[in-house]
């Protein structure tokens, strides 16, 4: 039978997929009455540029804790939990937003807020499917989870923007509320019988067995070079990719219509459509080598912004350029946490997981620095140029590692 029906009869996963919709279009009415409400308040993109920074303060903080708890602790009570502040904290948005309150400090509070009880709730997330799914299936689970988010984020604008024509826009945040509501039903029912059987009896939590649990999972990554190069090679990327795609893209943009926004929505949403196209391909797709997945990912991405490095002077190039280093975007995240699942030892997969998003926020932040004092100061074809070179490069170096590691294995294996 095939596996992706498989799925969808295992009711656990059901429900977890079920939160995870309702969630992803809560978080888009959010997103979009966000960035609307406080453009009209401040008039001010540096404003709106600072909105990511309390998130990935609040992950570089709380992911690591986030991480021990979800292998100490039942990883359906944390993501209950952690739906429930969200709760609150989308209330508060809008109530900030009903009366009229434009205080820019309030707001990015609330932004951390929220990426403290994300760091809590993802590596629960990624522990829990670890629990409901047999690891064979692990794959096309995770890749169904990333289908949906992608089509929702695609799909979601546009109905959002006809809601926010009739009612006041503070409505959408107790829309997102509304969700997270949902979200807590189907998660509240959801049944991890086996890992909440076997965390029941933790001990309580000092800082000194934050500090041991947090050594256990870095010296486990150690051992596993497979692992360590799997999270080193799918995060480097990130060095280029986000300064190309928040400050190369809108440039791009400009420079292809002079200022006309609807091209640089035009460019997101094939970027976008090109997600989406990955992420269908990667739900029916097998394979064990997860790093080399995650260099074809790259490839895709350095061959993508090759081609925008053109765009400015042949405009359909740039449209394609964007969906090809789309396609590769979920090449690169779904084998990523599927080997974490599969190959990290059940009492550190939290912890791996949340290692693996502290290398992320890492390399983001240090592009989007990059970004403000050097490379976003670059014209927009030689950011894509040598942002394409510098993944070709990477990706190469990764193919050698991995053509090498696969002998080695061979070898052994013939021994």
């Amino acid at each position: 039978m095939d596996s992706s029906s498989v799925l969808w009869k295992n009711r656990s996963f059901l429900k977890l997929w079920l939160a995870q919709l309702t969630a992803n279009v809560g978080d888009q009415c959010y997103s979009f009455a966000l960035l609307w409400y406080l453009l009209q308040a401040t008039k001010s993109g540096t404003a709106l540029s600072l909105l990511a920074i309390p998130e990935m303060v609040a992950g570089l903080l709380f992911y690591l804790i986030g991480g021990v708890l979800a292998d100490r602790y039942s990883p359906r009570l944390l993501m209950v939990g952690a739906d429930v502040a969200r709760i609150f904290v989308a209330i508060g948005v809008g109530i900030m937003a009903a009366m009229g309150i434009e205080q820019f400090a309030f707001f990015l509070v609330a932004q951390f807020l929220l990426g403290l009880f994300s760091s809590l709730f993802q590596p629960a997330r990624t522990v829990a499917l670890k629990s409901v799914v047999s690891v064979e299936q692990l794959g096309r689970a995770n890749a169904i989870l990333d289908t949906t988010f992608r089509t929702v984020r695609i799909a979601a604008p546009l109905t959002i923007g006809l809601i926010a024509a009739a009612v006041p826009l503070s409505t959408l945040f107790f829309v997102n509320a509304a969700s997270y509501m949902l979200s807590v039903v189907f998660l509240y029912t959801l049944r991890v019988s086996l890992h909440d059987q076997a965390t029941a009896s933790a001990a309580k939590m000092t800082p000194g067995q934050y500090v041991r649990d947090i050594a256990e999972g870095v010296r486990e990554l150690r051992k596993s070079r497979l692992l360590l190069l799997v999270l080193l090679f799918s995060n480097m990327g990130f060095l280029v990719w986000q300064v190309c795609y928040s400050v190369g893209f809108p440039f791009l943009a400009e420079r292809i219509q002079q200022g006309d926004g609807s091209t640089l929505a035009m460019l997101m949403g094939f970027y976008g459509v090109g997600n989406l196209l990955g992420s269908l391909y990667m739900s029916r797709a097998y394979y064990t080598r997860y790093l080399l997945v995650i260099l074809i990912g790259w490839t895709l991405q350095a061959g993508g912004f090759l081609l925008l490095a053109t765009g400015g002077t042949v405009h359909w190039l740039a449209f394609l350029g964007a969906a090809v280093a789309g396609v590769g975007g979920p090449f690169i995240g779904i084998p990523t946490v599927t080997a974490i699942q599969i190959k990290a030892a059940s009492s550190s997969t939290g912890k791996i997981f949340a290692i693996n998003m502290l290398i992320f926020t890492f390399f983001s932040m240090l592009s989007s620095s990059l970004g403000a004092i050097w490379l976003g100061s670059w014209p927009v074809e030689q950011l894509f140029f040598i942002s394409g070179l510098f993944l070709a490069a990477m990706s190469a170096t990764g193919f050698f590692i991995d053509q090498r590691n696969s002998r080695q294995q061979h070898q052994s294996a013939s021994v």
